[in-house]
């Protein structure tokens, strides 16, 4: 049970009310995080059977603390919320992403992220710009006369499907598959509000993709190719190589952390842009600021909402006590918003210049494909703003959000008007 100080008790008791997981809080979760952090900054959450840390200071601390914020966590973090009859199930899931770098520690972890670095090197990396580019365009393209678009299905999630199908090295054909399996993932890991429900058809997604990548694995063992997953598999550092089940691992969690998250900031940005009309006018009229402005968006509306880790030993943070092996969820998008790090933090500003924001975390576990989710935003919103400066929301048809994920937060559908 987690250990509760007194101080606890006086902070505002309507705080105990918040429902993290309700859909009206997942489509704006926002005012909800500002009453957490002005009242309740270390929250015990029922639903999640852990705590919520929704400060910046505190958040980022955590993050670039793993002796004591441990992030071998997920068979407790699944067992705390998964229901008895769907442990089974979830078990395959387990085995495969308690492999993965971000689920651990050192010196594990060290040996993962490094060998991770040989082969998600920047040169490979900002050698796909101008193929991203070319993407971008062929895209684009069949819609370039269009009045009406909806911009998640038609550019969101199809640009990093194809980006990674081919940073992968396997057929375009198969990028609706990634999609479905991305998906899948995000139940056991997203805090999806109906775990239970939708945990068997998940974990049948999960078998299909762990086949496949074991074939591509197998293949490229024997017949390597100047793509990801033979880097992966060939990475050699000090004379550590990684074992068959760790580069299966690997090339799972490259799906895991890139594809959603990238497809969640496009759509979340644009959005952002579009509903402040003068920062996307600002914009058009100065794409240098391009650079800025992607980490400003980033920060104002990330697709990665939370971090969870556990604890490895009694801690005190705010008058509440933490028990050494509670789980607890580092609100990354709260952090994002907290004024004592943000001046006018609820404002979207493309010039806001020094955004030391937690999008993609912070410390050992810094988001790998950053500079790839940068690029992918960079290049398409700027082709956005190039081809059809007069973009805006389209009033008759509103935007959707998914809100299946407390973790990853991300829109349906973005109908615009194209001003064309």
């Amino acid at each position: 049970m987690p250990g509760q100080s007194t101080s606890h008790r006086t902070h505002d008791e309507s705080a105990a009310e918040i429902d993290l997981l309700s859909h009206h809080v997942l489509r704006d979760p926002y005012p909800t995080y500002r009453r957490l952090r002005d009242h309740d900054p270390v929250h015990w959450d029922t639903k999640l059977n852990g705590w919520i840390i929704s400060r910046y200071e505190d958040v980022y601390g955590a993050l670039r603390d793993p002796g004591r914020f441990s992030s071998v966590r997920l068979a407790q973090m699944i067992d705390g919320r998964v229901p008895e009859e769907a442990k089974p199930i979830a078990e395959p899931f387990i085995t495969v992403a308690s492999q993965w770098s971000w689920m651990n520690d050192p010196p594990h972890h060290t040996k993962l992220r490094r060998l991770m670095n040989r082969a998600f090197t920047p040169r490979s990396v900002s050698g796909m710009e101008e193929h991203i580019a070319e993407t971008v365009e062929t895209l684009l393209a069949p819609h370039l006369e269009s009045d009406r678009l909806d911009l998640v299905p038609t550019l969101g999630y199809p640009l990093p499907a194809y980006v990674l199908a081919d940073y992968y090295g396997i057929p375009r054909a198969d990028a609706d598959r990634l999609k479905g399996w991305s998906d899948a993932m995000k139940v056991f890991v997203g805090g999806s509000p109906d775990l239970g429900a939708t945990a068997a058809p998940a974990a049948a997604a999960i078998d299909e993709m762990m086949r496949y990548f074991t074939e591509a694995v197998n293949e490229r063992r024997k017949e390597p190719r100047d793509d990801l997953i033979s880097r992966l598999v060939h990475a050699e550092d000090r004379g550590d190589l990684l074992s068959q089940d760790e580069v299966v691992a690997q090339v799972v969690l490259v799906l895991a952390a890139a594809f959603v998250t990238t497809m969640d900031m496009i759509g979340n940005g644009t959005l952002a842009l579009l509903s402040n009309r003068d920062q996307w006018e600002r914009l058009a009229a100065d794409p240098a600021l391009l650079d800025t402005a992607i980490d400003e968006l980033l920060r104002y509306d990330g697709p990665v909402q939370l971090t969870h880790r556990r604890v490895t030993e009694d801690i005190e943070l705010h008058g509440t006590r933490i028990s050494e092996g509670d789980i607890v969820y580092l609100i990354r998008g709260a952090a994002n918003r907290d004024p004592d790090q943000f001046p006018d933090p609820d404002r979207l500003d493309v010039g806001r210049e020094g955004v030391e924001h937690v999008a993609f975390g912070a410390g050992i576990h810094y988001c790998l494909g950053a500079a790839l989710a940068r690029l992918e935003g960079r290049l398409l919103i700027g082709a956005l703003l190039r081809y059809f400066p007069g973009m805006r929301l389209d009033e008759e048809r509103p935007h959707e959000w998914r809100a299946d994920s407390l973790q990853f937060r991300g829109l349906r559908s973005l109908p615009v008007r194209t001003g064309r």
